[in-house]
């Protein structure tokens, strides 16, 4: 619900912002989730694998009592250090200045507290097999995100105020409400033996999410050093427009993944099974039909909705933002096995590289070509990823997955768009519609025997 929130934000907010203003909504938010991501200290996959090692009742209360009041503390601190440093950070940040972290900066670490602890335990409930209370969580948030971040765009056009403040009201809003519902079940404790416990598992996995977030958002702020906000905002509206597929993909991953975890620990192995291979082909297949489907649709619908012109410059872009998500099915398998087995902490050491490749590209390439250059420069380091996870995640697994369905269908769907994308011998419409029918042959070829059984796998 919070990507698509984000996704249904970008029509008021294209409509009410320019690009450059925008562009510094994007750097602000893009901030929030970095603060995000410490708040929440690896939580979310903690409880991934942790919540089904305590089968007692009482004692599983116990964690998640200790968990919340972890999380409080941990929120409370950052908000104090940030109140102190925070204007000092983002002089060294945005050293143009442009950029200031009073009053936004500020409002964005304490939206990211917010935020953190309802995702916190909104994840629980997936956990805990309540799928309707998850729902039902997350349409809370959806609605009072969009509501009342619309009634403040438009009662204040132009103005960053209207988003910012719309981010920080809804959060505080499910904040409240989780926080209400954990004191009701599980209450709030600190305990320090748990708080070792979850240093070690969860510290790698920290640093792998903020390795994680440079990949996914430094090019913003590399954009902003070399160009202005006006192409931080362009860029970013089109990686926005991506946030469809990793709507489904986060979707369908959240139903996949502990039914994969449910496998490894009831048949006890550590290896591919053939039942976890079929989730993981239907939702490669899943994967790279979204991706064609999006960049068919896309510019029509941003033609539709998006009355700012300045916008369509993102158009040209797209094809190649959404190829570069075509490897997902393959890191989600690599990465499974890291996460349920402990070794988180080769988390670190596997992307530290690729962020260094990603920051040193992003820098050399946006210099010379713009935002071109961080189209490309986000899209040649995700295979890049693989490698590294390949090599870390074999030598606690035994992977048994299709080369032709896993690796070899989705390079060969990447590398016709952008061989269709930048041969420009088809006009705009064609090379999309054959973009669409080529992903659609690759899927009911490859994945046949998928297809025949979706239905079956679907229902489970």
């Amino acid at each position: 619900m919070p990507l698509l929130s984000g996704l249904v934000l970008l029509i008021p907010y294209t409509a009410n912002l320019a690009t450059s203003q925008y562009g510094e909504l994007a750097l602000f938010i893009s901030f929030t989730l970095f603060i995000q991501i410490l708040m929440n200290y690896g939580i979310d996959t903690y409880m991934s694998v942790h919540y089904y090692d305590h089968e007692d009742t009482s004692k599983l209360k116990a964690l998640l009592r200790s968990i919340s009041g972890l999380q409080l503390i941990i929120g409370l601190v950052l908000i104090l250090f940030f109140s102190l440093s925070g204007f000092f950070v983002f002089q060294l940040i945005f050293p143009k200045g442009n950029i200031t972290f009073f009053p936004y900066g500020f409002m964005s670490v304490i939206t990211a507290f917010f935020n953190a602890y309802f995702r916190a335990f909104v994840n629980l409930q997936i956990y805990g097999d309540k799928p309707v209370k998850y729902f039902l969580f997350g349409l809370f948030n959806f609605v009072v995100t969009v509501l009342i971040s619309i009634v403040l765009i438009y009662q204040y056009p132009f103005q960053l105020s209207g988003p910012m403040w719309g981010r920080l009201l809804s959060g505080m809003l499910i904040f409240l409400l989780t926080f209400i519902y954990s004191l009701r079940e599980f209450g709030i404790s600190f305990k320090i033996p748990f708080v070792k416990e979850i240093k070690q598992y969860s510290t790698p996995v920290v640093i792998f999410s903020l390795l994680t977030w440079v990949l996914g958002y430094i090019n913003n702020y590399i954009l902003n050093a070399f160009e202005t906000t006006a192409e931080v905002g362009v860029y970013d509206f089109g990686l926005k427009c991506t946030l469809i597929i990793e709507y489904g993909v986060v979707g369908l991953l959240s139903a996949i993944n502990p039914r994969i975890y449910k496998i490894w620990k009831s048949e006890g192995i550590s290896r591919s099974s053939i039942e976890e291979n079929r989730y993981n082909h239907v939702f490669s297949a899943f994967n790279i039909l979204l991706i064609a489907i999006n960049i068919l649709v896309l510019p029509f619908v941003i033609k539709l909705f998006v009355t700012n012109e300045d916008y369509y410059e993102s158009i040209i872009f797209l094809p190649i933002l959404c190829a570069s998500f075509a490897f997902r099915g393959l890191y989600n398998t690599l990465i499974n096995p890291l996460y349920y087995f402990k070794k988180t902490k080769v988390l670190p050491r596997i992307f530290l590289i690729t962020a260094i490749i990603q920051i040193v590209s992003g820098i050399i390439l946006i210099k010379y070509f713009g935002i071109w250059g961080a189209v490309w420069s986000y899209f040649l380091v995700r295979p890049l990823q693989l490698i590294f996870l390949w090599r870390e995640s074999r030598k606690v697994f035994e992977f048994r997955f299709n080369v032709v369905k896993m690796v070899l269908m989705p390079l060969v769907f990447s590398c016709s768009v952008i061989l269709i994308t930048q041969m420009r011998v088809f006009s705009d419409l064609q090379s999309l519609v054959i973009q669409f029918v080529i992903a659609l042959i690759l899927v009911l070829v490859v994945y046949k025997n998928e297809v025949k059984n979706l239905g079956r796998l679907i229902k489970s």
